[in-house]
């Protein structure tokens, strides 16, 4: 791992963490909460250890807790969805299988493979914080709602976001 590569991941990190902490957490949505933070752990490097990938969510999900008075509902979702990263990524695995410096993004994947994989993504962390978040199955069509709402917003800014950053050559 080269320094150019470790500095642009901290800087996607601060980023990210800025928008979300900044500007997302302020926006007066009635229903809908965009979400970006995610990224950060769905932009690592494939093959980078599971031990890391958690570390490095529950520290992102900390980080975006004490700014939005989360009380643990991110970092519980980012957690669980950085321990399940690794199964999602075998599942979509290509067919040739990872090199040692894959980065699941568009420019090395393609398109359509990011789309999904994003969505799963995406879905696992919204649902499991919204259910974190009520605790409870007795509001159950209006927090598969705000889900959906919030998963449709977070994925199509996502999306936005990383078509707008997307690079054209591997690195």
């Amino acid at each position: 791992m080269n320094n150019k590569f470790l500095l642009s991941n901290i800087i996607r990190f601060v980023l990210l963490i800025a928008l979300q902490v900044l500007l997302l957490n302020e926006l007066p949505l009635n229903r809908a909460y965009l979400m970006i933070y995610p990224l950060i752990i769905l932009l690592l490097p494939v093959f980078t250890p599971r031990l890391a990938v958690l570390f490095i969510a529950f520290f992102t999900g900390m980080i975006i807790d004490v700014f939005s008075n989360g009380g643990g509902l991110h970092t519980a979702a980012l957690t669980a969805v950085g321990y399940l990263r690794s199964y999602i990524l075998d599942t979509f695995q290509p067919r040739s299988g990872w090199d040692k410096l894959d980065v699941p993004n568009i420019s090395q994947q393609g398109l359509t493979w990011f789309f999904y994989y994003s969505l799963i993504f995406f879905s696992i962390h919204h649902w499991l914080y919204f259910f974190l978040e009520v605790f409870s199955f007795t509001n159950f069509f209006a927090t598969i709602f705000k889900t959906m709402i919030s998963l449709f917003g977070s994925l199509l800014l996502m999306w936005i976001l990383t078509l707008f950053f997307m690079r054209n050559s591997r690195e």
